[in-house]
């Protein structure tokens, strides 16, 4: 950095002024002073001192005092001895070396003293992280989870869709979407991007499913999560072509703010998704969940809704029960609901619904009624007819989805015990959670996802 100053000279002085300073002032310190007319410093100049006439000292100084400059020294100019003036403004310059050095030596020793508390602060904050860690806090979250409704809408090529999130961005790690048809044969390019409010894009690559779980759920992740200030941030999705894309809806949301805004988003929905948070450096774990699908194997996703199917009949119930009991297929919302008793849980069977080469199949479910006890759901599927009355019918089931709170939302999955040939019976159970009693148990099955494959080689018969 350059220091540059200036010297107020009283014009009766200049030229004697310009004389004397340049016989007795080293070049180098000529060079840093400028001597000007005015006591206000020219820009990017420090003012040293104004130079005055002998014996009018007294009455300069108090003339700055009165317009706010007290603090400017005043030098009187004696033309019979020249080596005075240098001597001052030598003394000036002096002190202003002084006093930088001070400044600095201050900072440095601020600035070190920072550092120790900081590093002191990080050791400590290190220590509560493991601590806290080994108390069963993780170091990856889910902070946001949208299930799906079983609703979807479709992305054509070169069309986008944007989700405000109400989380703020940093710590951001993934996301996963539910992208009920997106398999392994990617028919489209879809770029996922987090924009935060100032505009900046972070963008999320996919994840491939090397365990081919073929769940539905896609993972997009960042290299590391992101840091920095909490601003609002929001996900853009956008389909690059060729083909359509098919994306999973969340529930109805009352605040406009978050609903999902696009050219074919109903207005009103949020995009079905999971949201991971984690702390600096650490990483979304491999998901190492079952089943793994054979890799030797071409999957198709489909979706399938209730009115696609058969109408649903009661298949088992406990034969104590004096509750109501019922399964019925709901037109006005397109679901199906079965209805559970207190004595134990109630299963109804769709009937003889193609499905050929069945490898896994989904649904998603509700505890549809505001006032609805906990519910448990499970699902199943065999061949067309395998499973008689009196057959063992909890055995074809999936893992059962525990606890579901009134008007909650979740998945349950299942994957068939037997190949299925060509045609295959879907068994749909609930139950209540409490001993309670089974008013307002509304079982909601809304949507169905099936994944199908078959060996490369082979081709419909």
């Amino acid at each position: 950095m350059t220091f540059a100053y200036s010297i107020a000279v009283d014009p009766t002085l200049a030229r004697v002024c310009d004389g004397l300073l340049e016989r007795h002032l080293p070049p180098t310190l000529i060079g840093m002073l400028d001597l000007a007319a005015s006591d206000r410093p020219s820009p990017g100049r420090t003012c040293l001192a104004q130079l005055i006439p002998l014996g009018a000292g007294a009455a300069q100084a108090q003339r700055l005092s009165e317009s706010g400059q007290h603090g400017l020294p005043v030098i009187e100019v004696d033309p019979e001895h020249p080596e005075l003036l240098a001597e001052r403004v030598t003394a000036l310059l002096v002190e202003r070396l002084q006093r930088s050095e001070t400044a600095a030596a201050a900072s440095r020793e601020s600035a070190a003293m920072l550092r120790r508390e900081n590093i002191s602060g990080a050791v400590r904050f290190r220590e509560i992280e493991s601590f806290l860690h080994a108390l069963g806090n993780p170091h990856v979250a889910r902070s946001l989870h949208w299930e799906p409704s079983g609703a979807m809408t479709e992305l054509e090529a070169e069309s986008w869709v944007s989700q405000l999130l109400p989380l703020n961005i940093v710590s951001i790690t993934a996301i996963d979407l539910w992208l009920p048809e997106r398999v392994h044969a990617q028919t489209c390019e879809l770029q996922v991007l987090l924009q935060d409010s100032t505009g900046d894009e972070h963008a999320l690559t996919e994840i491939p499913d090397e365990m081919r779980i073929g769940s539905g759920w896609v993972r997009f992740a960042l290299p590391m999560a992101v840091q920095g200030d909490a601003r609002n941030c929001s996900l853009v999705l956008r389909n690059l072509g060729p083909a359509r894309l098919v994306v999973g809806l969340g529930m109805r949301m009352p605040d406009a703010r978050f609903c999902a805004q696009g050219e074919t988003m109903p207005g009103d929905q949020v995009l079905a998704l999971r949201v991971w948070k984690a702390l600096a450096g650490a990483s979304i774990p491999e998901r190492r969940e079952k089943p793994m699908i054979d890799p030797r194997l071409e999957m198709t996703a489909r979706v399938l809704q209730p009115s696609a199917l058969p109408a649903p009949e009661i298949f088992a119930m406990p034969t104590s029960a004096m509750d109501y009991i019922t399964a019925d297929f709901w037109e006005a919302e397109d679901a199906i609901m079965v209805h559970p008793s207190r004595s134990g849980p109630v299963c109804a069977v769709i009937r003889d619904v193609p499905m050929r080469g069945l490898l896994q199949l989904s649904a998603v479910v509700t505890a549809g009624h505001a006032r609805s006890p906990n519910l448990n759901f499970a699902i199943g599927v065999t061949p067309q007819g395998a499973i008689s009355r009196d057959g063992i019918w909890e055995s074809c089931l999936g893992a059962w989805v525990h606890g579901l709170p009134a008007a909650g939302w979740a998945q349950v999955h299942c994957v068939p015990t037997a190949p299925i040939t060509d045609r295959a019976d879907i068994y749909l159970a609930t139950s209540l959670a409490q001993d309670l009693p089974n008013d307002h148990s509304w079982g909601l099955f809304r949507s169905f996802r099936a994944v199908t494959g078959q060996r490369a080689a082979e081709e419909d018969l």
